[in-house]
Parts: C-alpha cells; sequence; structure tokens
C-alpha cells in the first residue's frame, strides 16, 4: 500500500490558498468526487434554456462583483465572439478543443477515447486554434 503524502492545493472563498497533505488514496477520492461534481454540473446545465451554452465555456462568463457595468460590457462582447468562433468550428476540432483547454485533458487521454493516434489530435488542435486566430484576424 502506498503511504506517501502528497499536497493538494485548495483556493478560499477570499482568494487565499492553502495546502493540505493528504495520502495517494485520499487524493484519488477526492479528484473522483470533483469529477463527479463537475460531470453533475453540467447535466444540470444541459437543461438550461440558453441556447449559447458551450460546455466548459459558459462558466466563465459568470460576473465579478468588483466589475464595473462598462468592462462587464466589453467582457460579454469578447465572449460572445469567441463562442461564435468556438461554434464555427468542425464539431470533431470544436470537441479536442474544448477538452485539451477547458477540460484539462492530454492529446494523448484525448487520442486513447477516440481511439487515433495522438499526433492527429495535436494536429487538429492546432488547426483549430489556427482557424480561431483567423477568426478573431477578419
Amino acid at each position: 500500500m502506498d503511504n506517501s503524502l502528497v499536497t493538494i492545493k485548495y483556493k478560499t472563498a477570499d482568494g487565499k490558498q492553502i495546502c493540505v497533505e493528504v495520502s495517494t488514496a485520499v487524493r484519488n477520492l477526492l479528484e473522483q468526487t470533483d469529477r463527479q461534481i463537475r460531470s453533475q454540473r453540467r447535466k444540470d446545465r444541459r437543461y438550461l434554456d440558453n441556447g449559447e451554452y458551450i460546455d466548459g465555456l459558459t462558466d466563465t462568463t459568470i460576473i465579478s462583483p468588483d466589475e464595473d457595468i462598462a468592462d462587464l460590457v466589453c467582457r460579454m462582447d469578447i465572449y460572445n465572439k469567441f463562442h461564435s468562433a468556438i461554434k464555427s468550428l468542425p464539431e470533431i476540432q470544436r470537441k479536442r478543443l474544448l477538452l485539451y483547454y477547458f477540460h484539462d485533458l492530454t492529446y494523448r487521454q484525448i487520442a486513447k477515447i477516440e481511439g487515433v493516434n495522438h499526433k492527429t489530435i495535436v494536429k487538429s488542435v492546432a488547426l483549430a486554434i489556427s482557424k480561431l486566430h483567423k477568426h478573431f484576424s477578419e
């Protein structure tokens, strides 16, 4: 049995960071629970009556309490353009891009899920980024 300790970092509500040492088994259990909670939240959000929802991106548009209305309007405009650009990608590129950048999967993990070579995923994500650059340079 592995008795080694690992450090987990948490951010508190007031923005401070705390570190907690736990065993590997506890860390694995916490990670599994976190994945289940995030999965349930995604399922819950799918039932929202919002046609602009993109899994992994919509959470980033939550209003910050110290943000003034002008900054919020500018930020929402940028997010809308970003959502539009993401939606313009082919489904497979959009899926791979979101898995890599917003769900923190590696190229190899995505390749394993899809049953393809990891270089295919690397090229696909790079092409998606290139298309996003073109979308914003227009």
